[in-house]
């Protein structure tokens, strides 16, 4: 398959027809990337070689960030179309939103990946209405390879609360669609997710982590259905709308649960519940709510109790001596411990579910580590190939211009024989680059000092050369551009 760099650079030199419109590019797998002029002059520095992809993820999460504003950054489907227009406003061409209950990140492709994490952070400090130090406290951010790895880890569900869980690569899946749909997908970030599905897919058919996932669930609703019998007749109340409720409340759907209630502090509760298929209560009803519940969720990690001891021993009145069952999946947790003094009322932590699983079935953090290892060695074999393509354009644009040298040698010089047209071809093809290594050489400066001494390092070790500095030390095309003397040591 024709890689994109090859087709851009075909697109740049190709006669531009009417340059008032822009033109599209053909990617592979079908990506059609919109590129103007002016995208084109941002992608490529003064020589016309296209500029080495930087990434960037900016956000935050339920490890970074509170809940509330989490809850505040949190776009929908139509909100992401429009914070994505206010970063192409930005100069941002490349960028991709992902925001789900637990998180809210930016992926970026870009040359100048600092400067557009601070661009980012002007659009979320004007979407929440904070200011700029305030969201700078909140947002966590990774550049080039701490990046790649991040997202990565991400899609593999290695950064979920629950580690394996299955909803993230599809919504990670979704928002690159969304991007791609509003040309905000270049061929820096097709690249890099098209890694990022095919290492998600090795890391789900390779190792169990998936089935740790399934199992914490799962040790949730065979609690509930030891207490409470049959699942179909389980009234379900989850609180919050935080994605590891949302896997447990999968999972007790499967199991037969048909009654189920959504609740919480969020403003985004009532529509959640339409889309979940559960009947919504507003918060200010969570009393009666929680005395009706045989079994409850909780998953908004607010940073405060929602359900404290006075109001799980109101329910617990109100039930006459049935039991309740609350799961606690708040990060921080939104159950006060102190509700495990009460008769009846059984609290189960996040980390209890996963002790139980592991407990039951096998160890997780054994295939956590070997999906880990997996995105490790991905990130390496990914930053290598980056590196193999960026190689590609100089040597093509390299050997043209030998080609045109020596087609220009013949056409003028017809009648030379085999010494003089050989002679004439190396005096053209090294013109050029004496007198620019004359003129860096004569500025004098420290800084042009340096770029000599790189350029000979190089010429030396792509012609495998053997050059002496004018400190008698020698460096060599085997030496990976390090001096070395003539003892053999390097300097």
């Amino acid at each position: 398959m024709t890689s994109w760099r090859a087709v851009w650079c075909r697109s740049r030199t190709s006669p531009p027809g009417n340059r008032s419109k822009p033109r599209w590019t053909v990617l592979p797998r079908g990506l059609r990337h919109r590129c103007d002029r002016a995208d084109t002059a941002r992608m490529t520095d003064a020589a016309g070689f296209r500029e080495s992809p930087r990434y960037a993820v900016v956000g935050a999460s339920h490890q970074t960030a509170d809940a509330a504003f989490r809850d505040r950054l949190f776009v929908d489907d139509e909100g992401r179309a429009g914070m994505l227009a206010k970063l192409r406003d930005s100069d941002i061409r490349q960028a991709v939103i992902l925001s789900t209950c637990d998180r809210v990140e930016f992926h970026l492709a870009l040359s100048d990946p600092e400067q557009g994490v601070r661009m980012v952070e002007d659009v979320v400090a004007e979407c929440t209405g904070r200011r700029r130090n305030a969201v700078e406290e909140q947002l966590f951010r990774r550049y080039d390879q701490d990046a790649v790895r991040h997202i990565f880890r991400v899609a593999c569900a290695l950064e979920s609360q629950v580690v394996g869980e299955s909803q993230v690569l599809g919504q990670v899946k979704h928002a690159f669609a969304q991007s791609r749909d509003v040309e905000m997908i270049g061929a820096d970030l097709d690249t890099l997710y098209q890694a990022t599905f095919s290492l998600a897919k090795q890391v789900r058919t390779e190792t169990r982590i998936g089935e740790g996932a399934v199992t914490v669930a799962s040790a949730a609703v065979q609690i509930a259905r030891d207490l409470h019998g049959d699942p179909a007749k389980i009234r379900l109340l989850v609180i919050g709308l935080g994605d590891t409720g949302a896997l447990l409340l999968e999972q007790f759907r499967l199991a037969g649960v048909q009654e189920c209630v959504l609740t919480g502090p969020s403003r985004r509760t009532e529509r959640a519940a339409g889309r979940a298929q559960c009947h919504f209560t507003p918060f200010d009803s969570l009393p009666d709510a929680l005395a009706e519940a045989d079994a409850v969720i909780t998953a908004s990690g607010s940073g405060r109790f929602l359900v404290d001891r006075a109001l799980a021993a109101g329910a617990l009145r109100q039930r006459r001596g049935l039991p309740i069952i609350l799961f606690d999946c708040g990060s921080p947790e939104d159950v006060d411990p102190a509700v495990d003094d009460l008769d009846g009322a059984f609290r189960y932590t996040l980390a209890d579910l996963e002790r139980m699983a592991r407990e039951g079935k096998f160890g997780r953090h054994e295939q956590a580590n070997d999906a880990a290892r997996m995105v490790d060695e991905r990130v390496v074999s990914f930053q290598k190939s980056l590196a193999a393509q960026e190689g590609v354009p100089g040597l093509v644009a390299l050997r043209q211009h030998f080609e045109d040298v020596r087609r220009h040698v013949i056409e003028h010089h017809a009648n030379a024989d085999a010494e003089e047209a050989t002679r004439l071809l190396i005096n053209h093809l090294l013109h050029s680059p004496s007198k620019v290594l004359r003129d860096v050489a004569a500025q004098g400066g420290v800084a042009d000092l340096r770029d000599t001494i790189t350029v000979n390092r190089v010429v030396a070790r792509l012609f495998n050369l053997r050059l002496e500095d004018s400190a008698g030390g020698q460096f060599d095309g085997e030496s990976n551009g390090e001096g070395r003397k003539d003892d053999g040591s390097v300097e």
